[in-house]
C-alpha cells in the first residue's frame, strides 16, 4: 500500500485517471473544481473513489448533493491520498509529499469551503496540512445538518425506524463532533437509540492507524465484530448508521460474519438522507 501510495497517489495502485471513473454516469456532470469555480470542493479520499464496493454511495452522495443545489466539484485526478493513515504508521517523508501535491492542487481552485466524506481525511487536513491561507473545512454531517437548518434539505419521506449511530474515532474523539451526525439521523425521522459505548466511549472499527492496509491473522473476534454485537443486542434497531467509509467497508464485512446482515443493516448517512427525501 505504501508502495502505491508513492507511485500512484493511492493505496489501490490504480491510474489517478481512474480515481473519479464513479462520476460517468452521473448527470448532470461532477464539475471539474480544478478548471471552474465552485462553492464546496469535496475531497473525496481513496476508498470513496476506489473501492468497488463503495461506487455507488459515492455516487449517490454526489446525486443528492447536486440534487439541493449544492455548488460543489472534486479534483479529479489532481487529488491523492491526503496521508492520515500515512503519517500513523510513520512514514513521515510520505505524508509530506502527498499533502504538497495536494496543497498545490488545492491553489490552483477556486473554492469557499472544502467538504470531505472521510473522517481520516477530515482530521489531516484540518490539523495536519501546512496551509498557507487558513482554510474552511467540513465533514459532510455538519453540510448536511447546515442545509437542515437552512431548510435546503427538506424531508418528505421520513423513516420509521429504529437505528444506532457508530462515532468514528476521527470524526469523535479526534475532532469532538458528536452531534451533527445525530442531528442529522432524527432529522430523517429515525429514532435514535443509542450504544452503551458511544461518543468518546465508542469502539475503533478497526481500520484506523493504517491498520485497514494489514493482513489480519487468526483473532477470536475482530473489533468491528465485536460492535456489530453490542448494536444487534440493542432492542429492534435495524439500522446501524455510519459516517465513514472505511466504516462501511468493515461493518458491511462484520454484519455477514457475525451473521446478522439479515436483520441489521449498515446505512451511510446519506443512504439515510437519500431514504427521506
Amino acid at each position: 500500500a505504501l508502495t502505491n501510495l508513492g507511485r500512484y497517489g493511492n493505496s489501490f495502485g490504480q491510474s489517478p485517471r481512474k480515481r473519479a471513473q464513479w462520476t460517468e454516469d452521473i448527470d448532470p456532470p461532477v464539475k471539474d473544481a480544478t478548471r471552474e469555480s465552485v462553492e464546496y470542493l469535496w475531497f473525496v479520499g481513496d476508498y470513496a473513489s476506489y473501492n468497488p464496493s463503495l461506487s455507488e454511495l459515492t455516487a449517490k452522495t454526489a446525486m443528492v448533493l447536486q440534487k439541493v443545489g449544492v455548488d460543489f466539484g472534486i479534483m479529479f485526478k489532481g487529488e491523492n491520498h491526503a496521508g492520515n493513515d500515512v503519517r500513523r504508521v510513520g512514514e513521515e517523508g510520505l505524508f509530506e509529499m502527498l499533502a504538497e501535491k495536494n496543497i498545490k492542487a488545492l491553489e490552483r481552485c477556486q473554492y469557499q469551503t472544502i467538504i470531505t466524506t472521510d473522517p481520516h481525511t477530515y482530521n489531516t487536513l484540518l490539523n495536519e496540512y501546512p496551509f498557507a491561507e487558513p482554510q474552511a473545512i467540513l465533514h459532510y454531517s455538519e453540510l448536511l445538518l447546515m442545509l437542515i437548518k437552512e431548510g435546503k434539505l427538506k424531508f418528505t419521506n421520513p423513516l420509521d425506524v429504529r437505528a444506532t449511530y457508530h462515532d468514528p474515532c476521527y470524526l469523535g474523539r479526534y475532532n469532538g463532533i458528536y452531534d451533527a451526525p445525530r442531528q442529522v439521523i432524527k432529522a430523517t425521522g429515525c429514532d435514535l437509540v443509542e450504544m452503551p459505548r458511544s461518543r468518546d466511549l465508542a469502539l475503533c472499527c478497526g481500520a484506523g492507524g493504517g491498520r485497514i492496509w494489514m493482513e489480519e491473522g487468526e483473532i477470536d473476534e475482530r473489533p468491528s465484530e465485536s460492535r456489530i454485537h453490542e448494536a444487534a443486542a440493542l432492542d429492534n434497531v435495524d439500522y446501524f448508521v455510519i459516517s465513514c467509509p472505511k466504516d462501511y467497508t468493515m461493518y458491511q464485512d462484520a454484519v455477514k460474519t457475525t451473521g446478522h446482515e439479515n436483520d441489521l443493516y449498515i446505512k451511510d448517512l446519506i443512504d439515510l438522507v437519500a431514504e427521506a427525501l
